[in-house]
């Protein structure tokens, strides 16, 4: 090695600090287009959902499909948009609303007075029945037997903010998904559970040893949400009363085994 030249310097010159300089800009570039490529398109809706509640939203041949899916894409097409999803846990919906990943967010998600502190809702486009599903050998099939039961519902659904409205049920053991919550009831982990309606009687049709029962019909229904004063709101509220009106809602409805009920 040349004395003149210390380690890592090639030549006077400078060259591999210039090529040091090269990579820097490179990386640079490289996370510019990274960037870029997360930049929000105008053409575009996002919508938050949680893909694990069939017939609403679930995951089928690796794409994401159900009512509210064909809802949400019917919306955006009236917006002259494309319906873009992110597919998260339903905890991590409106979080991913509130940081603007998203613009809005649907999956079976019910405007509760203490969610409206923080979001806007759409009108309801549909009011879910709550269910019991337990088994047969120790059946819950009135408000009154669920005292004192260890009951599972989904976190943040409105099966959980009826339990928590019903003091007689003490003991809520709130999971992420439906598949944990079915898990729990058959491992005897829990006394039985509150899902939708639909959900819990495509579940005790397969057998399983597992029975349902009709609790109560939730007055809120599930609705879409928005940040704040969001301009979508009022747009997206017109959309869906036109839909109830020419019958396209209905017609949603029943495509997805939901009897046409609002």
């Amino acid at each position: 090695m040349d004395k003149n030249h210390p380690p890592g310097v090639v030549d006077g010159s400078g060259s591999m600090d210039m090529g040091k300089g090269r990579i820097v800009l490179l990386a640079i570039a490289a996370l510019v287009q990274v960037g870029c490529s997360k930049v929000h398109r105008p053409d575009t809706m996002r919508f938050a959902t949680a893909a694990d509640y069939p017939p609403f939203g679930y995951v089928e041949r690796g794409e994401i499909v159900g009512f509210e899916i064909d809802l949400a894409r019917q919306v955006a097409r009236e917006l002259g948009k494309e319906a873009i999803f992110q597919d998260l846990s339903f905890a991590a919906v409106l979080p991913a609303l509130g940081s603007g990943r998203v613009d809005t967010a649907v999956a079976t998600i019910t405007a509760t007075d203490e969610r409206s502190k923080t979001y806007d809702f759409s009108n309801p486009y549909f009011h879910e029945e709550l269910f019991s599903i337990f088994p047969i050998r120790r059946p819950l099939t009135t408000i009154p037997s669920l005292a004192g039961k260890r009951l599972a519902c989904q976190l943040g659904s409105t099966m959980e903010l009826w339990l928590r409205s019903h003091e007689n049920a003490a003991h809520i053991v709130a999971m992420d998904s439906v598949g944990q919550i079915m898990e729990a009831v058959k491992a005897g982990q829990v006394d039985g559970a509150i899902l939708d309606g639909f959900q819990a009687k495509e579940i005790c049709s397969r057998g399983d040893g597992l029975g349902c029962s009709f609790l109560a019909r939730s007055s809120s229904g599930y609705a879409m949400a928005f940040r704040k004063n969001s301009p979508l709101r009022p747009r997206v509220n017109e959309i869906l009363r036109s839909m109830e009106a020419d019958g396209t809602l209905g017609e949603l409805r029943q495509r997805w085994g939901l009897d046409g009920r609002p």
